[in-house]
């Protein structure tokens, strides 16, 4: 999730705003949540469903929480991939990047744009250096205007969002056996790739006052309860925590792995990767900003920072398409690993749950669930995909997340037992957690989870309507429409509020999985219900 951390990074306000709660709640909240789920699934070897059952059979409910978010999740995130592999595939040249200059426009209509902008797409994307933005929103997306404005399907598009899926399926084909050897490669290679970006980038003009910017923090961000909250977001993200991948992996392990030794190296290496990939972001982006003269504080949040700034940077590069195929391949390769995860603990999760699945041979079964997937998510392939893609990432798994790690603490720390559940530890690794553990998982991360809920829940009723980042492109009546100088919006986006169905859409996906806990309570609970029921009207 490298470009979602460098995008929160900069809507922070300069990536030290955001370094300091990062590491933070790493500590409150990632290592022990981690090391929490690793343990829990080397100590019942099931999936998250079965898993939590465990603890209590109530809680089987936290498991298909899970499920449905890497559902969410897994629908949408090949998508970013699909994009990743447009890119890729552009940059098999031998001549300049195809977003280093501004091609004539090919007259083809964009779903929702007037037609007078037809006219003036040239000046536009020639204004301000914006090829890159140019090429992001009318070659790549082809992107509508409007959320409401679906528009035709992009072919091009199409056949990268195939062949994600099908690479997905062929990594994914035997399950665990066969993803775990691809992830030896899809988890290793960055690293390589990532060391040769940094050299490259720190030896740039400019690359010191972006990194100057990273590491930098601007004290006042810290009062903001969002940056807390996007920075525990991010840490569950990277990690894989409340996604249920941990437990579903980690079921997998000999009994007397020492899965908390293991659970506090994974963590640092994953969060000390993502601060040092940082590095290699923001030199880039100090380059981009020496060349063009562009400020950080323009940079836009979302997928543009890997696609336009990141894009821009690497344009103005000498052999730039060397350096754009390894930076996608990277990014593809990223992607890929955090897809498997999320769809190697859906498929356990469905086996665990239904055991006739085990008699079918797993390249039918992961076929089966990429197939359906991959259907799903044909509309991401659309002029109007952005949207989707943009509404789900956004709006559909922050607080679900937050909200199952909260119940997973309930269950493990609080039902179980804390101290069982130590026992229950020392019995496969030969030692006790240590109090940090203890305390985290008793007192410190369900206060911390509450005060991030609750502190969000105050914010959004407090921002009002939700609103999204509307493309206008070159259509200058739309920014004076809404009160700004046409001349004065280098991104081509203005804020719009959402439709009031989307709005209803939004809410579904944030209670789709929450409700699966107490609704499975309610089922698990009914039968004495019922009896208690009958015995008040008696």
């Amino acid at each position: 999730k490298q470009w979602y951390q460098r995008r929160v990074a900069i809507t922070a306000g300069g990536g030290g705003s955001f370094l300091i709660p990062y590491i933070i709640m790493l500590f409150l909240l990632g290592i022990p949540l981690f090391c929490l789920e690793t343990s829990l699934g080397q100590l019942t070897k099931k999936g998250a469903p079965g898993a939590f059952a465990a603890m209590h059979p109530a809680f089987r409910g936290i498991g298909f929480a899970a499920m449905v978010v890497d559902l969410i999740c897994s629908y949408y995130y090949n998508s970013i991939i699909m994009w990743i592999l447009r890119y890729f595939f552009s940059s098999f040249t031998f001549g300049d990047l195809p977003w280093s200059s501004c091609s004539l426009f090919n007259g083809t209509d964009v779903a929702g744009v007037a037609s007078s902008v037809v006219n003036t797409t040239v000046n536009c994307c020639s204004h301000d250096n914006n090829s890159t933005m140019y090429y992001w929103y009318y070659e790549a997306l082809k992107a509508s205007n409007d959320i409401t404005i679906v528009g035709s399907v992009d072919w091009y598009l199409f056949g990268c969002l195939v062949v994600a899926w099908v690479v997905c399926f062929l990594c994914m084909s035997k399950g665990v056996e066969s993803s775990g050897k691809v992830v030896y490669f899809t988890a290793t290679f960055p690293y390589v790739l990532l060391v040769v970006l940094f050299f490259r980038g720190v030896t740039l003009p400019g690359a010191a006052e972006g990194i100057k910017y990273y590491v930098t923090p601007k004290w006042e961000h810290l009062k903001d309860p969002t940056v807390w909250r996007t920075a525990a977001t991010q840490i569950f993200y990277s990690l894989g925590i409340s996604f249920g991948s941990v437990v579903a992996y980690s079921s997998y392990n000999k009994r007397n792995n020492d899965c908390i030794k293991d659970g506090i190296v994974v963590t640092l290496i994953n969060c000390g990767t993502s601060v040092f990939g940082g590095f290699v972001i923001f030199s880039l982006l100090g380059y981009r900003a020496h060349k063009s003269g562009v400020s950080f504080e323009n940079l836009k949040s979302g997928p543009g920072l890997a696609f336009v700034a990141i894009t821009d940077a690497i344009s103005e590069m000498d052999v730039g398409p060397l350096w754009s195929i390894l930076f996608f391949f990277m990014l593809f390769l990223l992607g890929l690993d955090s897809q498997f995860g999320m769809l190697e603990s859906l498929l356990t999760s469905v086996k665990d749950e239904f055991p006739a699945l085990n008699r079918i041979r797993k390249e039918f079964v992961s076929g089966g669930i990429c197939l359906i997937l991959a259907l799903a998510a044909i509309p991401m392939a659309f002029r109007g995909g952005l949207y989707i893609v943009d509404l789900l990432d956004n709006w559909s798994l922050s607080y679900p997340l937050l909200i199952i790690a909260l119940f997973e603490i309930i269950a493990v720390s609080w039902v179980y037992g804390v101290n069982r559940f130590s026992k229950d530890i020392k019995s496969m690794v030969g030692y006790e957690p240590n109090l940090y553990f203890k305390v985290c998982w008793l007192v410190i991360c369900p206060l911390v989870i509450i005060l991030l809920i609750g502190s969000g829940i105050v914010i959004s009723v407090m921002d009002g309507y939700p609103l999204y980042d509307k493309f206008v492109g070159c259509d200058n009546q739309a920014l004076i429409d809404q009160g700004l100088p046409a001349e004065a919006n280098p991104s081509w986006v203005v804020q719009d509020s959402f439709p009031g169905t989307l709005v209803f859409v939004i809410v579904i996906f944030n209670m789709m999985s929450c409700l699966t806990i107490p609704g499975y309570m309610l089922i698990h609970y009914w039968p004495d219900i019922k009896t208690k029921l009958a015995e008040l009207k008696r």
